[in-house]
């Protein structure tokens, strides 16, 4: 028997959009922890070079998954509902569960929020090898770090004591209010948005990689962008009327899905071995010159070098032969770094002569050795009482003549 509202309720109240935010956390956060899931394979497995940005984006899943459980669940105590209804139709104590739910859920959005700008920074240490690009990822670190921060601890303590933000107004203490802090919030998280996403474009637009390449490879990450645009739309939403447990069905959805979209562009440049693996057909080669990246074939990230995969290695091609945008690191153009340069492009070099070798076995070539005897000069003896040497070194009096002596030098090559 269907429940009849009290006289003076709105049967219209009765209305409920709690089916919104359980399908929206349910579809974003299987997009996110894919990605990161994947991303993990392709890091530890196939390239085996895991390292702090990787951990650092298992963390903003984590956290992210926090922030959405505690928006779905929030449904239970009224999310998606009319306040008249909770108010009226649910227990007493329901509200205060609803934001303290709600609170939860806004202190793991900022977490999560803080740990997926620090994998995209941590990702870009590790990718832009040189000194200079380097300290700029430094400083805009130490800028989205002091803010991000900062933010974390003021939602944390948004209220003294903490429990009044669930509490209500008759609860003793004082809080900040949610506006306008809720919109500086928005705005400072765009602009850091902006600072992390625009630091690698210059140095990627200096790879000397075929138009198209460069071309996807920069569009991969303006990804990012996108995330920003979310972060605009769900600033029309931080207001809310009095309804809030009607309200915050948009604005909660916004900020799980701005998570998640950021996550998920962190993990996107990385997913390029698992790509190639999956359609060789896509594996790309490294350009002519050498002058302006080269293959990494030790990690940068303090995981240690590379391990070599012998299953990779097999006459089909190599998957080193691919060029992951995580694995190009550029050069800078300082006089400091020559010598960093020449290095790298002796890696170079010497990856193209291992990837010629391997075509010249594939086609059933066998390498040639040969053997050479370079014959040494005669060793100068040493002065001695009663002798006097000539300018070749032979001895022209005095005891015994001079012992001639040969160094022979055997140097043996391998050459197709």
């Amino acid at each position: 028997m269907a429940t009849q509202p009290p006289p003076d309720l709105d049967p219209a109240l009765y209305e409920s959009k709690a089916y919104i935010p359980i399908t929206v956390v349910a579809v974003t956060l299987a997009i996110a922890t894919t990605a990161v899931a994947l991303r993990s394979y392709a890091r530890a497995v196939l390239i085996r070079q895991f390292g702090l940005d990787d951990w650092a984006a298992i963390v903003a899943v984590i956290l992210a998954i926090g922030s959405g459980t505690m928006v779905a669940s929030n449904t239970i105590y009224g999310h998606g509902r009319h306040i008249a209804f909770v108010s009226t139709m649910m227990p007493p104590t329901t509200i205060f569960k609803y934001f303290r739910t709600f609170y939860t859920s806004i202190v793991l959005y900022n977490a999560s929020l803080t740990a997926t700008k620090i994998t995209f920074l941590l990702q870009y240490y590790r990718i832009l090898g040189t000194a200079q690009m380097r300290r700029i990822v430094v400083i805009a670190g130490i800028i989205v770090a002091l803010w991000s921060v900062s933010q974390l601890l003021v939602v944390i303590f948004t209220c003294t004591p903490i429990e009044k933000f669930w509490m209500g107004d008759d609860y003793p203490g004082t809080c900040i209010p949610n506006l306008p802090f809720w919109y500086y919030n928005a705005a400072g998280n765009i602009l850091t948005d902006i600072i992390v996403f625009v630091v690698p474009l210059p140095a990627l637009s200096k790879l000397n990689l075929r138009k198209n390449q460069k071309i996807a490879l920069i569009g991969v990450f303006c990804l990012g962008f996108f995330t920003c645009a979310i972060s605009v739309i769900r600033i029309q939403y931080l207001k809310l009327s009095t309804d809030v447990t009607w309200d915050n069905v948009s604005s909660s959805c916004w900020s799980v899905g701005e998570l998640c979209s950021g996550i998920t562009c962190a993990c996107l440049p990385t997913l390029r071995p698992l790509i190639a693996k999956i359609f060789p057909s896509m594996q790309s080669h490294p350009s002519n010159s050498s002058e302006n990246y080269y293959k990494k074939s030790t990690g940068r990230d303090g995981t240690g070098p590379r391990s070599r995969n012998k299953n990779n290695d097999n006459t089909t091609g190599s998957m080193r032969s691919i060029i992951y945008p995580e694995d190009v690191e550029l050069q800078s153009d300082d006089r400091s770094d020559k010598e960093v340069q020449l290095n790298k492009i002796e890696r170079v070099e010497a990856h193209e002569r291992y990837g010629q070798t391997l075509d010249k076995l594939r086609l059933g070539l066998k390498p040639t050795v040969t053997t050479e005897i370079k014959v040494g000069t005669p060793a100068r003896p040493q002065p001695s009482w009663g002798h006097s040497y000539t300018e070749g070194g032979e001895s022209s009096g005095g005891f015994g003549g001079g012992i001639k002596v040969k160094k022979d030098l055997i140097v043996t090559k391998e050459e197709f």
